[in-house]
């Protein structure tokens, strides 16, 4: 076959057979012939299949008998430095983290619960099969959507610093282990700044290794700052309109909508996985209420795709006499965030 010397050659190692052929037939599906999938049930498995096969990363469950995943990123840091490594664990926590990132992963991510959880995985490993080493990397926002690029960096609980520049404006957005801190744009700061970055259309970016903002301007889930962006960026028109206008209308129009955006205050969120089972809850007096709303949504929204041809519905906002819920129900998370408007400052 022509192509197979294209081929991005990956090794998974686990120990549980049942978790090897389901990455197997979801990543082989996803890839569409630019992965070959190699499997190793061991450690020993795995050093054995590398003597004889030339292979671009390595995906490494950490919790494995005789020897777990840390000691064998040590072995692999060693042998083949060059090996781009990441570890997949459905057992993470903050000081595996920062052990095996110090031992040569570039990723340490968590194992999704439900099968589509496995499409934002993918996507992370295709970008990091296709990153060349640099000290940072630069494309275009029209070609890799920004939003992407930060979702990356917040699910594989990165710390970077997202620096992004057209020719009207030079923005940064502070992210640390998985969490957004900071955005800034001139002199606007926070989700002001985070919303303004978003509604650019066009230009570069590049990822900066982490450094401490001066202040942190920014709070709640990455999530639901991302789905307030989206909102935001669609108020001030769609790209190819602004594109169209100009650039210089493109920058007024994405400053006319976020500065008619009111403030608004964090008061509720939760996130579920996409059978509803609680991943994070903050100020949600009641769960089962917004798990059974999840439930109405998605049935409402399949039975609305049904009757109206316009695609699928995933999301909902409801206007409150004090601020704004959004619903989405996704195949793979379900979020609600409650935010009151802040029309008066002390």
């Amino acid at each position: 076959m022509s192509n197979h010397e294209k081929q991005h050659q990956v090794l998974f190692v686990d120990d549980d057979p049942d978790f090897l052929q389901l990455v197997a037939e979801l990543f082989g599906s996803l890839s569409q012939g630019t992965w070959q999938i190699h499997r190793a049930a061991s450690a020993d498995a795995a050093l054995d299949l590398l003597k004889d096969h030339r292979v671009d990363l390595v995906v490494v469950d950490i919790n494995m008998a005789v020897l777990d995943g840390v000691q064998f990123l040590k072995i692999l840091s060693r042998r083949y430095p060059d090996l781009k490594k990441v570890t997949l664990t459905g057992f993470a926590t903050e000081a595996k983290r920062t052990e095996c990132l110090a031992h040569g992963a570039e990723l340490f991510i968590e194992k999704p619960r439900v099968a589509d959880g496995f499409k934002s995985i993918f996507v992370m490993l295709d970008e990091l099969l296709n990153w060349a080493p640099k000290a940072g990397f630069q494309g275009m926002l029209r070609q890799v959507g920004l939003s992407d690029v930060i979702q990356m960096e917040c699910l594989g609980r990165n710390s970077s610093v997202l620096e992004i520049s057209n020719r009207q404006m030079r923005g940064r957005i502070y992210i640390e282990d998985g969490s957004i801190l900071h955005a800034v744009v001139g002199e606007v700061t926070g989700e002001k700044a985070f919303q303004k970055i978003l509604c650019m259309t066009g230009g570069a970016f590049q990822l900066a290794p982490f450094e401490k903002p001066s202040q942190r301007t920014i709070e709640g889930p990455w999530e639901f700052l991302l789905m307030e962006a989206a909102r935001v960026r669609d108020e001030a028109g769609t790209p190819a309109a602004a594109e169209n206008c100009g650039a210089e209308t493109e920058a007024a129009a994405a400053e006319a909508a976020v500065a008619a955006t009111p403030a608004v205050r964090l008061a509720e969120t939760l996130i579920c996985t996409g059978r509803g089972e609680p991943l994070h809850a903050w100020q949600c007096a009641n769960p089962d209420a917004r798990i059974a709303l999840f439930k109405d949504v998605a049935q409402q929204a399949e039975r609305l795709s049904q009757i109206l041809p316009l695609g699928k519905f995933d999301r909902l906002e409801l206007q409150l006499t004090d601020g704004r819920a959004i619903v989405q129900t996704r195949t793979d998370r379900r979020v609600f965030v409650r935010v009151n408007h802040d029309l008066a400052v002390a």
